[in-house]
């Protein structure tokens, strides 16, 4: 700090001698502004200011957001038949009377409940995945299957459940439920009535419905083949 003092009064000292007042005092303007910068150290940073590294570090830590809405099945889901009247109904109204042999298909009951029940619809082309679109979205899905040494049945699919790849089928009049693997299930499925079930809805469905319903849950390309025949 002497060491500066003695050089600013040296310097002070020869501009009095040599040059002008107003250019000495610029000068002298200048020097005290450089030394000051050389003692004190550089002038502090805003309040906000941030290095460009640590922007950068930053940045890696953000997982990007995607533009696209993200659609994808629940791992579980569940439709509480007894609280669904117009689908048990539907049933004791269906099989009141005798089934005429070679009528028992799951396009025949489609048929049976026409006068019977006021909305239903036959969905086709339809894979497993779209039958659990249809149980998270609150609608059981109606299907023909054949348990292993017995006939077919034609029952509502109730629930799944991913974690323990198992799905319920329910009869809507006594709430009983048979519990199947995936495997079993899908096999059963294929015997009698493939890519194929009944929905016994409040309203009527419509093409534009069954696409509103399905793009909540699925791609477009995974339910592109499936079709519906509804009254």
């Amino acid at each position: 700090m002497r060491r500066n003092l003695f050089f600013s009064r040296e310097t002070y000292h020869a501009l009095l001698t040599g040059f002008p007042y107003s250019t000495l005092s610029a000068c002298v303007a200048s020097l005290v502004f450089v030394l000051l910068a050389i003692n004190c150290g550089p002038p502090p940073q805003g309040q906000y200011h941030v290095p460009e590294t640590a922007l950068k570090a930053a940045e890696k830590n953000v997982t990007p957001q995607s533009t696209e809405n993200q659609v994808s099945l629940p791992g579980s889901a569940t439709v509480r038949l007894a609280e669904q009247p117009y689908l048990r109904n539907t049933f004791k109204n269906a099989f009141s009377e005798p089934i005429p042999a070679g009528k028992m298909g799951l396009d025949d009951f489609f048929a049976r409940t026409r006068g019977k029940v006021q909305h239903a619809a036959l969905v086709s082309g339809a894979s497993f995945d779209v039958l659990k679109a249809f149980i998270a979205n609150g609608w059981a899905p109606i299907v023909m299957i054949q348990f292993q040494g017995r006939t077919p049945e034609i029952l509502p699919v109730s629930d799944y459940n991913n974690q323990l790849s198992e799905v319920s089928l329910q009869n809507p009049t006594s709430l009983n439920k048979r519990r199947l693997t995936y495997t079993e299930f899908e096999t059963a499925w294929s015997k009698n009535s493939p890519n194929k079930f009944v929905l016994i809805t409040p309203q009527r469905l419509s093409e534009g419905d069954l696409e509103t319903v399905l793009s909540k849950y699925l791609p477009a390309e995974a339910f592109q083949q499936v079709t519906i025949r509804s009254r």
